[in-house]
């Protein structure tokens, strides 16, 4: 497989190159899992990007993460399935079809659900198409021969598997609640769905006569909920109102009796500390009417219009309905005052809708025993979480976890699977009954709510690899090793698939949880497909960094020749200190890679080749060694072929395809670098007394650059060294050969600069000029602001690889000292 030097381009070329890698990966079948294999098996079910668009740069982030691990994996002799997949994402695929319905004057309610239902199915054949080649594009080594979908037959068995299992447990039940409802959805949404929002508002002061005479008041920010009220709560601390508590207020506009209540829920210090209660319309509320057996009334309808039959404002939207009754309680006598008020919202996730609290029937499946067990777990150190602060975020979860909402009203989705007779009675089953085994009615309808989405995706680590079949899959893949997400679903996904990995398979579905930062859109917002805030990804940062690796590996094989490189000599046998130097810091940076890896902090990983890549072996060892390789010396080619060898194999996981190519040029018969083994502990190179020495030289160097930079007249090479201490001689070769000066034991005349080792004189420096010294410092101070400015820009620090911000800070640095120099 290895090409020749001949034909390499002078910089990488992606476009020409990628596409054609990928497609001989997988025509290789480098992908594609052997569950019989006796290797130690290594799995990550993908997390399905939801199929409502094309993927965005949290996608990006979170593909590329896993392949890293899963390249990583296969070097190091494990069997590897990444398994790909993507999720029907139920609420926000209908919300993204009707807004496409919306633009061409239309509503799903005129296309009809048959209609409805095929244009969906378009979309998910389109979109699955598109994300498909976005993550080849980005080279996700993905067995797609194992591709799913949470809509595909098979998986749709698992789920309706689960839910029978469940309901056989006792543990599902339909019963009214209250719940978030979405008025554009018609559907309930979990707590987890709710976005908050900061809105300006007004505080409405209304007074409620009380039977007997006298009055309390309360306020209320959505005074049109007041005409479900059923009651009214105080705290049963509170001295102002100990006199009315039992006694009945009458409610205004309506004339309903309202029990007046003392309640612990009830703060004291909020509005006048009398509470409305509208237990139909509020979460607290409801709970206060649960304890206190108050009347629930719903008082809207499911598209978010009054449902108050018989008063002026039924069937009208609430905003509307809302300045009827302060135009009416205002015209009556019963509004006190007005106050501005700011708070937060709720709205739907999806649509931007605002949520109206609703009593509702729905599903609902009990979590109690579910979550004792994950508890249980993590009290033995089942799932690690990176970092170790986000298994906090799932604890606190857990421990205040209620009964799950797991019914929504919408026409996509699994429905669930409870059919009725035309008798009435009720058959739970994985299969559509033919007839009722209860009476034997041939009259079957189905139930028409359909499954949360995290509901399907909660079976995800396991009903991919085939249960409740026991496959062969199943057995050699479960559990999974690592799931890699965003902290924002820790809780509506992370938890529920712990939870059912250990009700259905009895183990936990990965022993790791990396939680990667959130990509967030220009508005601060989280990137999201069906919001319109997703961006495609485009991978920028390092395409100056591939060109440098690129350069450096073709200068190297362009001095090589058509021989075979020379054996590496042992590290005894290495004489000079750049190669003693070099070595050791490549050992230095194969423990920081496989470190970063192993321990999910990627960023280190990078970090730690990019400043080996970029900073020692270029920008050093090949300038020392550039003379070296010319002549042909077989050490230092021996050196290069062995670092960029080692190099390409650390890097492959973060860039697949440009290490492939680069691989293939290389030297010798090769297979594909992903079959390479990864790279061994090279501790044997570690040379600590080179490594301090060959500092003290770079830093050498580094203080010469600097003066020929800042000293006027300074010449770009030439100048003479004395050193303050004998030196070694191929420490002094080093230093005449990247310094470009002599070193000698007399300096020549001249005006001479004190260096960390010694003097150096720069024979054609004049007497100083102060006002070409003034000049000099005045575009040094103007270079220095612009890159403190860069340095302090947030967007900057963010956005910018650490060793990108390291180098601007030495920069900053170097500036500086100039600056005092010519002070």
């Amino acid at each position: 497989m290895s090409k020749t030097m001949t034909d390499m381009p002078k910089s990488y070329d992606h476009e020409a190159t990628e596409a054609g890698w990928y497609a001989r990966w997988e025509q290789a079948g480098l992908f594609t899992a052997d569950a019989k294999s006796p290797k130690p098996k290594y799995t990550i079910c993908l997390p399905p990007p939801n199929i409502t668009g094309e993927l965005h740069m949290g996608h990006a982030l979170n593909h590329s993460l896993q392949d890293i691990c899963s390249r990583y994996r296969r070097m190091a002799g494990y069997e590897v399935l990444f398994l790909p997949g993507m999720d029907h994402a139920a609420i926000a695929t209908q919300n993204v079809i009707e807004k496409q319905l919306a633009a061409e004057g239309k509503t799903k309610e005129q296309l009809g659900r048959e209609a409805f239902q095929a244009r969906v199915n378009e979309w998910y054949a389109e979109v699955g198409d598109t994300i498909a080649r976005q993550d080849r594009i980005l080279g996700a080594s993905l067995d797609w021969t194992r591709l799913r979908f949470t809509m595909d037959e098979r998986y749709v068995r698992s789920v309706m598997t689960a839910f029978v299992a469940f309901y056989d447990r006792g543990w599902i039940y339909r019963a009214p609640r209250i719940v978030n409802w979405c008025p554009h959805d018609q559907s309930a949404i979990s707590d987890l769905e709710v976005k908050w929002e900061k809105h300006h508002d007004t505080l409405y002061f209304i007074r409620y006569p009380i039977e007997g005479g006298g009055e309390v008041m309360i306020a209320t920010v959505r005074p049109e909920t007041m005409l479900a009220d059923t009651g009214v709560a105080v705290s049963p601390t509170d001295p102002r109102y100990q006199s009315i508590i039992g006694k009945t207020a009458i409610l205004p506009l309506v004339g309903r009796k309202l029990p007046i209540v003392a309640d612990d829920a009830v703060e004291k210090d909020f509005g006048t500390g009398a509470l409305k209660v509208t237990p139909g319309h509020d979460a607290m509320d409801y709970e206060i009417g649960q304890r206190h057996h108050l009347e629930v009334i719903n008082g809207m309808h499911l598209d978010g219009r009054m449902n108050v039959p018989g008063l002026p404002y039924d069937g009208m939207p609430s905003l509307e309905a809302r300045k009827l009754v302060v135009g009416d309680l205002e015209a009556q006598g019963f509004l006190v005052r007005e106050e501005p008020y700011t708070h937060e919202v709720g709205h739907c996730d999806r649509c931007d809708a605002v949520i109206e609290p609703l009593v509702s029937e729905q599903w609902w499946l009990r979590m109690n025993k579910m979550r004792d067990k994950a508890l249980a777990a993590s009290a033995d150190g089942k799932v690690r979480w990176h970092p170790e602060r986000y298994e906090r975020t799932y604890l606190d979860w857990l421990h205040g976890l209620r009964d799950w909402n797991i019914g929504r009203q919408l026409w996509l989705g699994h429905r669930v699977p409870v059919y009725y007779c035309g008798n009435g009675h009720r058959t739970v089953t994985v299969e559509r009954p033919a007839e009722c085994p209860e009476c034997g009615n041939r009259e079957i309808t189905q139930d028409p709510d359909v499954l949360d989405t995290w509901f399907s995706s909660a079976l995800w680590p396991f009903a991919t690899l085939g249960w409740p079949d026991e496959t062969e899959d199943l057995r050699a893949f479960y559990p999974n090793d690592m799931n890699s997400t965003a902290r924002e679903i820790i809780n509506l996904w992370v938890s529920r698939m712990i939870m059912t990995g250990l009700e259905f398979m009895g183990e936990v579905p990965f022993s790791d949880v990396a939680i990667h930062c959130q990509v967030q859109a220009a508005d601060g917002r989280r990137m999201s497909k069906s919001l319109g805030t997703g961006v495609d990804p485009r991978v920028e940062g390092y395409r100056r960094f591939c060109n440098k690796l690129w350069n450096a590996t073709r200068l190297v094989l362009g001095n090589l020749g058509d021989g075979a490189a020379t054996p590496l000599p042992e590290p005894d046998e290495l004489e000079l200190i750049e190669d003693r130097w070099m070595l050791s810091r490549l050992a230095s940076a194969q423990r920081e890679v496989t470190d970063g890896i192993e321990g999910f902090e990627f960023q280190d990983s990078i970090n730690a080749a990019y400043g080996f890549v970029w900073n020692e072996f270029c920008d050093w060892w090949l300038e020392a060694a550039k003379e070296r390789l010319r002549e042909g010396d077989t050490t230092a080619q021996a050196v290069a072929i062995f670092c960029i060898d080692n190099l390409l194999r650390l890097l492959h996981p973060f860039m697949p395809f440009v290490t492939e190519e680069l691989w293939s040029r290389l030297p010798g018969e090769r297979d594909f670098i992903m079959r390479a083994p990864w790279p061994q502990d090279l501790h044997r190179y570690v040379d600590g007394q080179a490594e301090v020495e060959f500092e003290a030289l770079m830093q050498t160097v580094d203080e010469i650059r600097s003066y020929r930079k800042t000293i006027q007249g300074a010449p770009n090479k030439g100048g003479a060294v004395k050193l303050s201490e004998p030196a070694a001689p191929d420490w002094v070769q080093a230093l005449t050969l990247l310094g470009k000066v002599a070193v000698l034991d007399d300096l020549p005349p001249g005006r001479s600069f004190g260096l960390s080792t010694g003097s150096v004189v720069f024979p054609t420096v004049a007497a100083v000029d102060p006002a070409l010294t003034a000049k000099k410092k005045a575009d040094l101070q103007r270079e220095l602001e612009r890159v403190t400015a860069k340095l302090e820009n947030p967007e900057f620090r963010a956005k910018a690889p650490e060793a990108v911000i390291a180098e601007q800070e030495a920069r900053a640095d170097e500036l500086r000292a100039a600056i005092d120099r010519l002070v």
